[in-house]
């Protein structure tokens, strides 16, 4: 191999190693301790950045919108701060390499750099998507791109980002569609409307819901009386009969309506009611968790904290038992605790399904703004969301 292409192919190794690198620095995911913001490495749990915040949003684009006390900043990956928001009153999360800012009720943008690159003159802006954001200006909405010029002027009385091309509008209270350049595509008639995703839409008519193509043909009647947002590909549907099923894009019943009740699907997986109990289903429809429980959280970090005879337990993704039902209900999860009892003494689960207080009160009460009150013996006093007292301790 001669020189040059060594050095070229190192080169291209060094940038490829970099890449991945990055990619994976990227995976955190936000965590809340005491009441306090933090992130951790979404691959093996481990704290990367520490809870310090009293806000954080996700990461996007590299960076995570933050406050600490009353000062708002970008960090990086690493925790550094990049951008000082302190100039601002508000912001929201990169997207397509800009983030909008507020100031005095007036709105505009700012780069990764922190440099404003589109001054503050809207009533009210958005984020950026497919190079188009939806700014108001005289109480009316319209849309710019990324050089801040006027693309579609703002007459609308609602806007919605554009998502494969298309944007709802709204005009006379009736929803339609634009193209990129303004041209109407879909004529007004929808009295509510979702985002497109491959290629479909749910819209609602007279009250009642259904799904359009980027035609706007129908594609699945808008006769039901309920139609969620896409999810997985699919989208939640509640028929006259009073059952729940799933259609695709093409308004295909891909899984029947036949439950009670259905979520959304999460991690591939959806919860369904039947019959007062419930259970997991995959994207074919298959049973994969049996519909046996009284009660069934959503899914955190892989598990499933349910309820089975007036009792906590946790489950896998698989239904594998990995907590034991030993903990009796006392009441649902408030700010993602939950408490619980055992030999008349009360603690608080987790939404992982461990114990995340011990059982060590006489009586526990359910957390609200950050803290929950607890008796112990003839004293009751507050504690936070790590066990810590804050308030009237003994």
């Amino acid at each position: 191999m001669k020189s040059h292409d060594k050095k070229l192919f190192c080169a291209c190794i060094f940038c490829y190693t970099i890449l991945i690198f990055n990619n994976h620095a990227q995976e955190l995911t936000l965590f809340q301790s005491g009441g306090m913001y933090g992130f951790r490495n979404k691959t093996d749990g481990s704290i990367v950045i520490q809870p310090i915040y009293h806000f954080a949003a996700p990461f996007s684009e590299g960076l995570a919108l933050v406050q600490r006390f009353d000062k708002k900043f970008f960090i990086d990956l690493t925790g550094n701060i990049k951008i000082n928001l302190s100039q601002y009153d508000s912001a929201y999360s990169f997207s397509e390499g800009m983030a909008v800012v507020n100031k005095d009720s007036l709105w505009g943008y700012i780069n990764k750099n922190g440099v404003r690159v589109i001054a503050l003159k809207y009533q009210w802006a958005s984020s950026f998507s497919e190079g188009m954001a939806v700014v108001k200006k005289n109480n009316k909405y319209g849309y710019i791109d990324k050089t801040g010029k006027l693309i579609v002027a703002p007459i609308y009385e609602h806007a919605f980002e554009f998502k494969e091309g298309l944007a709802a509008v709204k005009k006379d209270s009736l929803y339609g569609f634009i193209d990129k350049t303004g041209k109407l595509i879909i004529s007004h008639q929808f009295t509510d409307v979702g985002l497109f995703t491959n290629g479909a839409c749910v819209v609602k008519k007279n009250n009642l819901y259904g799904i359009i193509n980027a035609a706007g043909k129908t594609v699945l009647p808008i006769e039901y009386e309920w139609v969620s947002l896409f999810s997985h590909g699919l989208v939640r549907v509640y028929t006259k009969e009073k059952k729940w099923g799933y259609v695709n894009v093409k308004g295909v019943f891909v899984i029947p309506a036949q439950y009670d009740w259905a979520g959304d699907f999460q991690d591939s997986l959806a919860k369904v009611k039947l019959n007062n109990k419930y259970g997991f289903i995959d994207l074919k429809g298959n049973i994969v968790i049996p519909i046996e429980y009284d009660h069934a959280e959503d899914i955190y970090q892989g598990r499933i904290v349910v309820i089975k005879n007036f009792y906590w337990g946790c489950i896998d993704k698989n239904g594998n038992v990995v907590e034991p039902f030993v903990y009796k209900v006392n009441r649902p999860f408030s700010e993602g605790l939950a408490v619980i009892e055992k030999n008349r003494k009360y603690g608080y689960l987790g939404r992982d399904g461990k114990v995340s207080i011990p059982l060590q009160y006489d009586y526990a009460y359910d957390f609200y703004q950050s803290r929950a009150k607890v008796i112990q013996g003839e004293k009751s006093f507050y504690i936070n969301y790590s066990g810590k007292c804050i308030h009237n301790c003994p």
